[in-house]
């Protein structure tokens, strides 16, 4: 086994145009882009998660497995045990394993705490056990420039520098420990309602249309109203759209900050760590009339940033990875023997398609409480059931039990497949192919949240 220190971030709900790895016209992701321009960096445009939320794309990243192979789906599905997570056997294999993380969705509820020595989850109950007084305190000092001041909405709030904070610690750690370190780090304060701290709400704010206070409003409302705001079609004023942009971009920059400080000391006090930057999924800013990450699997939720830094002989690409590819690449430079039944070697191999899946039972309930605020609203042009998207550099195919689709990119409203069946049927052998290769077991566990959890997800408006 070749010893390298592993550093992985998950950015939360970063989509990949809004990042300055694209053509995007405000400057967001500094350090993704610093990243990907060293010699032993590389960005991939065409990275895809696997699925359209946290718990999903998070139980694939941790396990290496597809959405229909580790069974995570649902809001009330817990990774089984019998999955193996990759973090217990990069613990197996000599590793000190670690995970900061502030939603509920990555934590002991889930199941995808297991295989961390140190397991930090973050919420209003657990921040002093967690952080450590003093890092608290030094918190509080900076509250304004750090969250929102002193407010009692919890909305409001960001935990980013605490879960930045707990990481750096655990790095500067490997000078008493000579095992190799997998830290995983989960920033999520690019989460919808895009209220960004104090200290950078005036980071683009030449850019808004609106009173920064009144743009700030418009966010707001926007979250709390989300169920309601879909079932009415997403119909906000120009302006409005441009604070939800702005302010979402704002929050793409201060989380870019903290990844940066993770990635300095993780240079500063590791040898040659391999580094990973990417984001759990996308976002949505009207398309299909959509908000946020419940219903769709196309580009806006799907398309998200990668870069790996710590490699030599790798290039940045255009091609189709996943993030099992990054995890599958990992395994090889470090010759660990950890399999990764998803993932593609970046170096070696191209895909033929990225598959993303969204599960059925979330859109449901989803779709039902669009219809009780609007029973106008035509539920019938999304999938009631399971959803398995692929996609090629030309086309999108999805299916479920309701239906299948195709798509020519980037057009993705437009249904072809009556008018190309021999591509129509191409795609769907594929599909049921490959649904056969990463069909996992039956075994199902439930997630049990506390009332702390609860409210968290509440804030986050998955309840």
């Amino acid at each position: 086994m070749t010893s390298r220190d592993i550093i992985w971030i998950t950015l939360e709900s970063v989509r990949q145009d809004h990042t300055s790895l694209s053509q995007h016209d405000r400057d967001t992701t500094p350090t993704l882009q610093r990243l990907a321009e060293r010699a032993d960096g590389a960005s991939f445009s065409n990275c895809f998660s696997h699925g359209i939320w946290t718990r999903t794309s998070s139980a694939s990243i941790l396990t290496g497995r597809a959405p229909a192979d580790h069974s995570v789906l649902s809001f009330d599905s817990k990774l089984p045990k019998s999955v193996a997570t990759v973090p217990e056997q990069l613990s197996d294999s000599g590793y000190r394993t670690a995970c900061v993380s502030p939603i509920a969705q990555v934590s002991e509820a889930t199941g995808l705490d297991r295989g961390f020595d140190d397991f930090h989850y973050l919420s209003r109950g657990t921040l002093l056990d967690e952080a450590g007084l003093l890092t608290v305190l030094r918190f509080l000092r900076n509250i304004r420039r750090h969250s929102a001041g002193l407010t009692t909405d919890t909305k409001k709030h960001c935990t980013g520098y605490l879960v930045t904070e707990i990481a750096k610690r655990h790095i500067r750690r490997t000078r008493q420990n000579s095992d190799p370190l997998f830290l995983y780090t989960h920033i999520g304060d690019s989460h919808h309602a895009y209220y960004p701290p104090k200290g950078w709400q005036d980071v683009f704010a030449d850019d808004l249309k609106l009173p920064l206070d009144e743009a700030l409003d418009v966010v707001m409302d926007m979250s709390d109203e989300l169920i309601n705001n879909i079932a009415n079609g997403a119909q906000f004023t120009d302006n409005e759209w441009n604070a939800i942009e702005v302010l979402y971009d704002t929050c793409i920059r201060y989380v870019d900050h903290l990844a940066g400080e993770i990635v300095d000391t993780a240079r500063t006090h590791l040898e040659n760590p391999i580094i990973v930057i990417t984001a759990d999924h996308g976002e949505l800013f009207g398309e299909q009339g959509c908000l946020a990450h419940m219903l769709v699997a196309n580009t806006a939720v799907s398309n998200v940033p990668l870069v790996i830094s710590g490699i030599d002989d790798l290039e940045s690409s255009e091609s189709l990875v996943q993030h099992t590819d990054a995890l599958q690449l990992i395994t090889e430079v470090c010759d660990l023997d950890i399999p990764i039944p998803a993932g593609t070697d970046i170096r070696s191999a191209e895909r033929t398609a990225t598959v993303t899946q969204r599960g059925g039972k979330r859109a449901q309930k989803k779709l039902q409480q669009i219809q009780e605020h609007n029973p106008t609203f035509d539920a019938s042009q999304f999938h009631w059931d399971d959803l398995t998207s692929l996609r090629t550099t030309d086309y999108r195919y999805q299916c479920s039990d309701d239906r299948e689709e195709l798509f020519e990119l980037p057009d993705e409203t437009t249904n072809r497949s009556n008018h190309q069946p021999s591509m129509t049927d191409e795609f769907r052998q594929l599909a049921e192919e490959w649904l056969i290769e990463h069909r996992g077991s039956s075994e199902k566990e439930q997630a049990e949240f506390s009332e702390q959890m609860q409210q968290q997800l509440k804030d986050l408006g998955y309840l």
